[in-house]
């Protein structure tokens, strides 16, 4: 038989007797399970060890409702988190909090992110949670004066308003973008917008889209589209911050890619946007 123990996060298996080829065939179908799935199954791994992480202020992805973490990204990391016997609780924070708490503190899980090049080494990546891409929106009666589908350089001389510290801003800075305009919400872009303070609103798609919604305005009658940027990532990730142990990594991912499969993910998508 086999003599199991977790010592320090490292699961290991090793025979009592000394006929180790035979007794690991014979065990082989049974160690099939991942290893993943037995350190988090572990007593160690029940204790809080986690901190999940997830953006204050991205309807319809994350936010708070009736002082509860809300929205499509907490319902799928809620279900992961139940699928993998884990007693964790998700956190609402700051945009800028949840960034440095990835990039700074080990166990914690940042529910969703754009997957940038800069990015791509400072995480461990879980894969894809929603896909939304960037874009920059105008409002449908600025009468035909701002490029519709044009190049990147066709919108340099308007204003554009840009989430503060956003990728998109970074990306536009890079650019030779000077006529950038911060704000700190979304709803606050789309303000804005709406008083033509600013000619393109720089967002991510379904976020903008939802931002107007609670607004009580119909996005379709109110914005369009006049460029989408191709270059950047086009939806969003979940990402364990380094120092996080790769087991649970992997466990995060079998489960995102299981629920993704089985349809679970598909309904969430579904039941959020009815």
């Amino acid at each position: 038989m086999l003599q199991c123990k977790i010592q320090h996060a490292n699961f290991t298996c090793r025979p009592k007797s000394n006929n180790y080829s035979k007794e690991m065939k014979r065990m082989l179908p049974a160690l099939s399970i991942p290893l993943a799935m037995l350190f988090l199954a572990s007593p160690c791994a029940q204790a809080g060890t986690l901190t999940i992480a997830c953006e204050d202020n991205l309807p319809p992805f994350s936010s708070e409702a009736a002082g509860q973490p809300h929205g499509i990204v907490v319902d799928i990391v809620q279900l992961l988190i139940r699928q993998l016997g884990l007693n964790e609780t998700v956190h609402l924070y700051p945009w800028n909090r949840v960034l440095s708490m990835g990039l700074n503190q080990p166990n914690t899980l940042v529910c969703a992110m754009a997957r940038t090049p800069e990015r791509e080494n400072r995480f461990q990546w879980v894969g894809e949670i929603i896909h939304s891409p960037p874009v920059l929106l105008m409002l449908a009666d600025n009468g035909g004066h701002i490029p519709h589908n044009g190049k990147l350089t066709d919108y340099q001389n308007y204003a554009i308003g840009v989430l503060h510290g956003s990728y998109q801003e970074k990306y536009l800075q890079e650019h030779g973008f000077t006529h950038l305009e911060a704000f700190s919400s979304y709803r606050e872009g789309y303000e804005m917008l709406r008083a033509r303070r600013i000619r393109l609103w720089a967002a991510n798609q379904l976020t903008a889209y939802s931002t107007v919604q609670q607004m009580h305005e119909q996005p379709g009658q109110v914005l369009q589209t006049a460029f989408v940027f191709k270059q950047l990532p086009q939806g969003m990730s979940m990402a364990f911050s380094q120092g996080t142990a790769p087991a649970t990594v992997e466990a995060f991912r079998q489960a995102l890619e299981g629920i993704k499969h089985d349809g679970r993910y598909q309904q969430i998508l579904k039941q959020n946007s009815e």
